[in-house]
């Protein structure tokens, strides 16, 4: 039998069946609504899984598999101008199976599709579309493909045509360039060694000074030469708000993050009249903005603006961020709870048709008042679509750049605004009679973390209770709706109020840095026990025995010839940056040297690559860089150069117990002995709390019955605020065989003692047969 191709087994093993196959496409029941949006299509699409995946086996098709997101611009004018055809569908269905992938549901598989497009000599972007063949090797891919031909580009049609028709009759060069592609692919995975010191200081330093040659000094951000959009790119505003922290470093880092934040809130990437951020800007004077709102990038930039407001002394970066987060509590928050995923860019097909205003129109809505508040904000018209695509009537509503820059240096702008709250609410009401932008239904445990920590760091400096208790009600929502106790796990969200998908890493370690910090605000100790429990989980499941992180387990995506392709803190910060930043911030908070250690462990796995590109690492690079971990690290990465163990802290759970089970009662029992280590105590069942695990008993096979738990003695640490039961010394369970004698239980336990309580862990045992 010969070998499966690397990428088909680095795509296959990534399989995740997004949703049942019961419409026409089979897209109408998925727990998306970027997919279900294509659920009438007549193209015959699959969900992403091993339906589609054999069928192109079994009849020798090569696959189209399109990526996008539901407030992608191009991705809705790409539905409605190739999607919904039939005589385009007709070909596509004929020659190819074809395969709609939601990005924000399957990060994963979307990064191995974009490193694909990449390595074909395309730029990247999205709708990100991809032909493979039935083994899964990429030979062809593009972004955007119109349905009619434009000068120097044939059109979609044509494209299908002659990819089909090659596919019939000579397929072999299509399959040598998959093979090559896939070659690149592979070995552009190779692991790099490990740097020859990690130094969090001279990461930010190179950074910094890498970010002075990208600075624009006339309108702030960062970009390479030629490039026309500007993003917020709010981890490397991350890296300049630590730097302030450095005397050395911190008259470099203030000019870029002072005038950068300054230009996003004033151009129109921040919406003036309905508060919060836009997706990008077209243009690099931030004056036309691509008109997405994504909750992931607000959730930053809220807390960035509020730290800098309170940093530089500035009120009018407070008042952007009080704005911010009102757009979130109106728009994304939802009555049952958690966030939705975004808001689109269009409305009735138009992109920014909710947004823009003429200056008639402002006329028309704010009267005598409409001068005055003129002579405050410009109008910037929007650029003609080369492919002929309506324009609404309009221009973005950025605030008068002359005027509000000078106001700005002046200190005043944050005053001279203030008075405009009548006027935006006038204008907001009026653009809301338009009918308002979809929004993304999702509500997806990464970015609803991140929206609680930037809530949190917003919080603090402008005194406002009221969004330290939505950060709370944010971690209560993703703990009793996401959080499954039984395994131990996150899902990936919510959709419509079911909860669906596996979750990834960045799900559990922005999670777990929520429960940390909302800990740290407040002393409850319910947020610290599930802090530990997340941490067991990355540890248990998105570390190797080498503590390297995966982003999904390494049972499910570990040893691939090709894994999903590691990238730095680009929108936002990455799983493996907030899984090192969170293991080393628990380890210190529980003054547990072994986890620090694991942390830095984690970290070395890949260090090369934050190394050859700090800046590319801007979350991970200032959060390190602080001195508190800054020490942590440089100490941990002293001992893992000198290959010496670190055996301080506490330890393991499984360190403090000693536990036996044996056949008795002529097989209708087993007895399991507890022997836990003085000074020590375990979690009585039922537990006090129920964010504490429990003593629980489970037969990996066999029969076994329900357990008559004892009661436990109360216990009362010094760190917590009421006593719980707990099981200390030796415990004996007689636990019920009611079929086949077990071989194997496995003990769920959380060892504690007086000052901290451990990770819960997962102990399996033999069962002596002796006494049957």
């Amino acid at each position: 039998m010969s070998r499966l191709p690397p990428l088909l087994l680095s795509l296959a093993l990534l399989g995740w069946t997004i949703g049942v196959a019961t419409a026409e496409n089979r897209l109408a029941d998925t727990a998306s609504d970027y997919l279900r949006d294509h659920a009438d299509n007549p193209v015959d699409w699959y969900p992403w899984g091993e339906e589609a995946l054999s069928l192109a086996r079994e009849q020798g098709k090569p696959i189209f598999v399109s990526v996008g997101y539901s407030t992608c611009y191009w991705c809705h004018v790409a539905k409605r101008e190739l999607y919904e055809d039939p005589e385009i569908a007709a070909a596509m269905n004929e020659g190819f199976i074809n395969i709609k992938v939601d990005r924000e549901q399957r990060p994963d598989l979307d990064r191995v599709l974009m490193a694909a497009t990449r390595a074909l000599g395309e730029g990247g972007g999205w709708p990100n579309n991809v032909f493979l063949t039935p083994e899964l090797e990429p030979f062809f891919a593009g972004s955007y493909f119109p349905p009619e031909p434009l000068p120097g580009r044939e059109s979609f049609p044509q494209l299908l045509e002659r990819l089909s028709d090659q596919w019939q009759s000579d397929r072999e060069p299509l399959i040598e360039r998959a093979e090559a592609t896939a070659e690149a692919l592979r070995e552009g995975a190779d692991t790099s060694l490990a740097p020859e010191r990690i130094d969090p200081a001279d990461w930010r330093a190179r950074a910094i000074e890498a970010l002075e040659g990208q600075f624009d000094p006339l309108v702030g951000g960062f970009a390479p030469p030629g490039q026309s959009s500007r993003f917020p790119q709010s981890p490397r505003l991350a890296l300049l708000l630590s730097a302030l922290d450095g005397d050395d470093q911190a008259a470099r880092a203030e000019p870029m993050l002072r005038q950068t934040l300054a230009a996003m809130s004033i151009g129109a990437l921040f919406d003036h009249v309905g508060g919060g951020f836009h997706r990008y800007t077209v243009d690099p004077e931030w004056a036309i903005p691509h008109f997405e709102k994504m909750l992931v990038d607000n959730a930053q930039l809220v807390g960035h603006y509020a730290r800098a407001g309170q940093r530089l002394d500035e009120d009018w970066f407070d008042d952007v961020a009080a704005r911010s987060v009102d757009y979130l509590e109106r728009r994304l928050w939802a009555d049952e709870g958690g966030y939705f995923t975004a808001e689109n860019a269009e409305l009735d097909g138009i992109e920014g048709k909710s947004y823009v205003f003429t200056a008639e129109e402002i006329r028309a809505v704010l009267g005598e008042d409409a001068e005055a508040f003129l002579d405050w904000h410009q109008l910037a018209g929007l650029p003609e679509s080369r492919i002929d695509h309506e324009l609404p009537d309009g221009g973005a509503v950025n605030l008068a750049v002359g005027r509000a820059c000078a106001a700005f240096e002046q200190g005043g702008l944050a005053e001279s605004i203030a008075g405009f709250e009548t006027e935006y609410a006038a204008l907001l009401e009026a653009r809301q009679e338009r009918g308002l932008p979809k929004r993304d239904r999702k509500q997806v445990a990464e970015f609803n973390a991140l929206t609680g920590l930037g809530l949190l760091a917003a919080a603090q400096p402008l005194d406002r209770g009221d969004w330290h208790e939505r950060a709370q009600a944010v971690g209560d929502w993703l703990w009793a709706r996401l959080w499954d106790a039984d395994e131990q796990h996150l899902y990936r969200q919510v959709y419509e109020g079911e909860v669906s998908g596996e979750a990834f890493l960045s799900d559990h370690a922005a999670a777990g840095r929520l429960m940390l910090a909302l800990y740290g605000s407040s002393h409850d100790i319910r947020w610290l026990f599930r802090a530990q429990r997340i941490a067991a989980t990355i540890e248990r499941d998105y570390l190797d025995e080498s503590g390297r992180l995966h982003e999904r387990p390494p049972e499910s995506g570990g040893g691939l010839p090709l894994s999903p392709p590691l990238v730095g803190d680009d929108a936002a910060p990455s799983g493996h940056s907030q899984a090192v930043v969170f293991l080393l911030d628990l380890g210190t908070v529980l003054e547990d040297a072994a986890r620090q250690e694991r942390a830095v462990r984690a970290l070395a796995g890949f260090a090369a690559e934050v190394d050859a590109a700090p800046t590319d690492w801007g979350f991970l690079v200032g959060a390190l860089a602080r001195p508190s971990r800054a020490e942590v690290v440089t100490r941990e990465a002293a001992r893992l150069a000198e290959a010496t163990e670190t055996t301080g802290g506490p330890g393991e759970t499984r360190d403090h117990v000693e536990v036996e089970a044996r056949a008795a009662d002529g097989g209708a029992a087993i007895v399991v002995r507890i022997t836990i280590d003085e000074g020590f105590h375990i979690n009585a069942n039922p537990s006090s709390e129920d964010f504490l695990v429990p003593t629980r008993v489970t037969a990996l096979d066999g029969e076994i019955g329900p357990i008559d738990y004892p009661e436990g003695k109360p216990f009362r640490a010094e760190f917590a605020r009421s006593a719980i039961d707990v099981y200390e010394g030796v415990l004996e369970l007689r636990v019920p065989v009611t079929g086949e004698m077990p071989t194997r239980l496995r003990l769920d336990l959380q060892a504690c003692d007086d000052e901290v309580c451990l990770a819960p862990d997962e102990v399996e045992v033999e069962v002596e047969r002796g006494g049957e």
